[in-house]
């Protein structure tokens, strides 16, 4: 079967993109000849932001596997370091809760016949699919809970610039595991080289990590001096940005409160909870009748507890406040 495509980053709702099929890449540069495939790198994909980030490298006694990314350039997102030279400097990031694919980046090209169903239509445009094959087993929480996916096989590509490869790119079909919710990654026998050697047992499964519910943000932005306060209408509302969806019924009067920072006064408040952009949701303080001129505090109050709409939670150890000015 005929399989060569350009990739970029995860289609909306599948995963896939399409591309040429023209067969296998010619120039291998930088690939290893000998061995069974070797996982260099998996990378996390932001279905929102778009934005590729670590959560393995390889290493060999604490140094980076010669043939693992390092410094990676990539245009459009930005270049960065994928994986230092040294296995104390990784830090792997989580998965984003709005929704993540993975790109696991091997050390030689896989039998693509035996990863990927290539379906190819008349133009000889070409779209890849896992759901057929299911080289690897996907699972998530405590019980690990079999998660299905698509995906596709990225033959091309290096360990320099994006789309890192050869790679396979794997993406659940839900998202629906709690904040904080520790998955894996395991590749099966199909996921074999040319010579039909399969990774390595001991190296087969990749261990992951949906990032934990965290306030990322407000808006305004609290400020110390007076003077760098953002002026708000008296009917305004103050926005505390979560990066994940955020179930409002899990929100209680008592964990919130807007506070006149001139009497001290505690003013009749409520709270709504929506989108504040595409990669965040966010809790809206507001006064229950329009505020009168002065100064004023919103504030997520120490020992709140929230909750996303998968289960997650987060409890506030200190007040998030936002001081603002009515004029």
């Amino acid at each position: 079967m005929l399989r060569y495509r350009t990739q970029g980053l995860l289609a909306v709702g599948l995963g896939v993109f399409a591309g040429g099929c023209f067969g296998d890449p010619e120039i291998r540069t930088d690939l290893r000849t000998e061995g069974p495939p070797e996982i260099l790198a998996a990378m996390g994909q932001s279905l929102v932001t778009a934005l590729e980030l670590p959560f393995y490298c390889r290493y060999v006694n604490g140094v980076k596997d010669e043939k693992a990314p390092g410094y990676v350039i990539d245009y459009q997102l930005g270049s960065q370091i994928v994986c230092p030279d040294a296995e104390d400097d990784f830090v792997g990031v989580d998965m984003d809760p709005f929704g993540y694919g993975m790109r696991v980046m091997f050390d030689e090209l896989l039998d693509g016949d035996a990863v990927e169903t290539l379906i190819c239509e008349e133009d000889g445009v070409c779209a890849g699919s896992l759901l057929d094959t299911q080289p690897v087993t996907l699972t998530c929480g405590t019980s690990n809970t079999a998660v299905d996916y698509d995906g596709y096989y990225t033959p091309n590509g290096n360990n320099t610039t994006y789309p890192l490869g050869p790679s396979l790119v794997v993406v659940p079909a839900s998202f629906d595991f709690a904040t904080g919710t520790t998955c894996t990654v395991t590749m099966g026998n199909n996921v074999r080289d040319k010579s039909g050697e399969t990774v390595p047992a001991a190296e087969a499964s990749l261990d992951f990590k949906i990032a934990d519910l965290a306030l990322v943000g407000t808006d305004p932005e609290d400020a110390d001096d007076v003077t760098d306060r953002t002026v708000l209408d008296p009917d305004g509302a103050v926005a505390f940005a979560f990066n994940a969806p955020i179930d409002d019924t899990t929100i209680a009067a008592s964990e919130f409160e807007i506070v006149n920072l001139d009497t001290m006064a505690v003013i009749p408040s409520g709270f709504m909870v929506d989108d504040l952009n595409v990669t965040i949701d966010a809790i809206f303080i507001f006064g229950a009748s329009d505020l009168p001129a002065g100064n004023y505090a919103a504030r997520l109050k120490s020992g709140a507890e929230i909750g996303e709409v998968n289960g997650g939670t987060i409890t506030l150890t200190a007040n998030e406040e936002v001081r603002f000015v009515v004029e």
